[in-house]
């Protein structure tokens, strides 16, 4: 009780009505398979549309992967959500010899002819995109391929005080040319096409451009392992940071060069540095160890004043953060990531900021440079660049390979850490779980066993292909057979649905149609309604059409049948709902549904009555809140009876409960309610009889 201590008024907050029951939703779905692509390792991955499935997954595998014949899962998820289907959480399965596509960086001065300037055969200038790295003295290539032909100028030397800077123009020593020359060789490079090679690939002690061979600085890889990183465009360019000019030069140590600018601002610890002096000096690169107010320490050999006094005098020496960015695509999908180093900097490091990619990744361990924080081996020089000036080639190509029965049931390593089938344990908002295309008995085994061990989903099973073609009425009762459980339903046969390609389309597994096809019928009508005689959206037609006669001798052995009612203008339906068990009391799949949603709905709204006081009080509220939440069923036409008594009983007390029970803390109520159940079959009774008058003779 409350404590009243000092007088006062004192307003408290009595709860009159019992705790609400909500319902639960059983209409999220669980898919697990093959994609091309995502994530296979966390807990199963929601999409709330096909549009998201394929940004995260990608669309099917293509014809000639030999994931292809199992690849049914991108289809199933399009058609889920075709029928109306709003919360699907996808489980991918990649076995080991899944493996990404990787991409070979290497460092160098190589970019491309800014837009719109292209570099004309003749003339001695041309416009780069960017000057990083570019000094008198150096060798320029030009190199592109039209209509599959490579073109490509001599090695032509930047001339002396050739580089404006303020313009972006440089200017060569001789000519620009083009080889081999024929009657269809270009006048000029185009931009955009073009790719600029020097021979700048590094820095000297003194932090100045140094020449020789473009060094390996590591591994890109597919942000997950198959063949769909392939189509990866991976590309890298220069880029700057901050800027700012010299206001004075205080000292130079070694590793202790201390200068001073107009602002620091966007200057960090480990940023590379280009120290410009203008044109008729060449670059200096040194990295900032810290910054003190407007004065920038640079780490390496002592510097004089001359070595950032502006040339010529008058100049202005500009002090930039040498920073790169990567851009990746695939398909319609594009990520770019700026303000990138190759030093372990805090929100610049290419390794920890490419963890936020879906695209592309980048281990430390596939950086050979060890990831150091200052340290000559990150500087500017060794920045990836493009072998084209632009795009990183494909070193080694993704592998799709194709899971086993066992790969798709999974391991259950523990809460987060499982795989396949075992992942969907980790979701108890999932009101169904398929594995569409796989019919193999032991994932069934896995999917029943996984909804019989949590109670509150049910399994919709597919049919299994015998000897790789579809199989027929005979096999598809011996399949039926094999299960016997209150929480799976079996569908039949399969769908056609379209392809890319076109034609007749792809015959692929029903259940992700059918998952979708009953979330519409929970939205529309609710569990109640029997999810059977709707239409299945979204398809071309079925493998194998299914007459009267056969429907017959299907469905009293709870195989759901797919009609095409196509002849009767009323298109093509599910035709069946009821569970695949031998108990007659849970035959139908409204009412296997309507147990769940009332059980898990209970459960959840109950859940404040442990640990409260065993006594009649808690009793009573207990009564009243399931009550209420059965009377709204009830209204709603769920349960079955003229009267609320007819359709459900509610007892908590003694009589459901010893005083052992009471003294071991076991509170026990008991719940009966008749379920309202589907008219499978409408009986119509029609007789003659005579109109007029009758004539009777005596």
């Amino acid at each position: 009780m409350a404590e009243y201590l000092a007088p006062g008024v004192f307003v408290e907050e009595v709860d009159l009505k019992p705790p609400a029951i909500e319902g639960v939703s059983l209409s999220a779905a669980g898919f697990v398979g093959a994609t091309r692509r995502g994530p296979t390792d966390g807990g199963p991955v929601l999409v709330t549309g096909y549009p998201e499935f394929l940004r995260t997954f990608g669309g099917p595998f293509d014809p000639t992967s030999p994931v292809n014949p199992v690849g049914d899962l991108p289809f199933a998820v399009e058609g889920f959500f075709a029928n109306g289907g709003r919360r699907l959480y996808v489980r991918r399965v990649a076995p080991a010899g899944t493996t990404p596509a990787a991409f070979s960086m290497s460092g160098g001065i190589l970019t491309r002819l800014r837009p719109g300037e292209a570099a004309v055969v003749g003339q001695t200038t041309f416009r780069p995109q960017s000057l990083r790295g570019l000094r008198d003295g150096l060798n320029v290539t030009f190199q592109t391929n039209v209509s599959g032909v490579a073109y490509s100028s001599s090695a032509l030397t930047i001339a002396a005080n050739g580089i404006d800077r303020d313009t972006g123009t440089v200017t060569l020593t001789a000519a620009i040319d083009i080889a081999p020359a024929g009657p269809n060789t270009p006048a000029s490079f185009a931009p955009g096409a073009t790719g600029v090679v020097t021979n700048a690939n590094d820095i000297d002690a003194a932090g100045l451009i140094d020449t020789g061979a473009r060094q390996v600085i590591g591994d890109l890889f597919a942000a997950n392992g198959g063949a769909w990183g392939d189509g990866l465009v991976v590309t890298a360019q220069h880029g700057d940071g901050a800027q700012s000019t010299l206001a004075g030069f205080i000292f130079g140590a070694v590793d202790d060069n201390r200068i001073q600018v107009v602002s620091t601002a966007g200057f960090y610890p480990g940023a590379w540095v280009e120290i410009d002096r203008g044109p008729n000096a060449g670059k200096r690169y040194r990295q900032l160890d810290h910054v003190e107010g407007t004065v920038l320490v640079l780490l390496g050999g002592a510097l004089v004043a001359g070595d950032v006094a502006p040339a010529p005098a008058g100049s202005i020496t500009r002090f930039t953060v040498c920073e790169f960015t990567l851009t990746a695509r695939f398909e319609t999908q594009s990520e770019t990531f700026t303000g990138l180093t190759l030093a372990n900097v805090p929100g610049h490091f290419i390794t920890e900021v490419l963890q936020r990619s879906s695209l592309i990744r980048m281990e430390e361990a596939a950086l050979p440079l060890n990831a150091p924080l200052f340290g000559t081996n990150t500087n500017p020089l060794l920045f990836p660049a493009g072998d084209d000036g632009a795009r990183i080639t494909l070193a080694v190509s993704g592998v799709d390979a194709v899971p086993s029965a066992n790969d798709i049931v999974g391991t259950d390593n523990g809460p987060g850490q499982r795989t396949g089938l075992f992942s969907f344990e980790d979701e108890p908002s999932l009101g169904m779980i398929a594995a569409p295309g796989w019919g193999d008995l032991v994932v069934k085994q896995a999917m029943i066993d996984q909804c019989e061990r949590l109670k509150y989903r049910i399994v919709l099973l597919d049919p299994r292909l015998v000897g790789g073609v579809a199989p027929n009425i005979q096999q598809i009762r011996d399949q039926r057979n094999e299960v016997d459980s209150r929480y799976a339903s079996v569908f039949y046969p399969r769908i056609m649905v379209p392809t890319a390609l076109g034609g007749t389309g792809r015959a692929i597994a029903p259940s992700g149609h059918v998952a979708g096809l009953i979330a519409r019928v929970d939205s529309v009508r609710g569990v109640n309604k029997s999810p059977a005689n709707e239409i299945v959206r979204g398809i071309l037609g079925l493998e194998s059409t299914v007459n009267q006669r056969e429907h017959e001798v299907l469905n009293p052995e709870a195989i759901n049948v797919i009609r095409d009612f196509r002849g009767d203008r009323r298109g093509i339906r599910l035709y069946g709902a009821r569970m695949a068990t031998s108990l007659q009391d849970w035959r139908y799949t409204s009412v296997r549904r309507l147990f769940i949603f009332i059980e898990k709905s209970i459960e959840i709204g109950t859940a404040w009555a442990v640990w409260e006081p065993n006594n009649p009080t808690t009793w009573q509220r207990l009564i009243d809140s399931v009550n209420a939440f059965l009377t709204r069923l009830w209204l709603d036409g769920a349960l079955l009876g003229l009267k609320k008594s007819d359709a459900f009983f509610i007892d908590c007390g003694l009589n459901t409960m010893t005083q052992d029970d009471v003294d071991n803390g076991r509170l026990i109520m008991t719940v009966g309610v008749a379920a309202s159940k589907p008219a499978e079959f409408v009986i119509i009774r029609i007789s003659q009889m005579a109109s007029g008058a009758f004539i009777d003779e005596s």
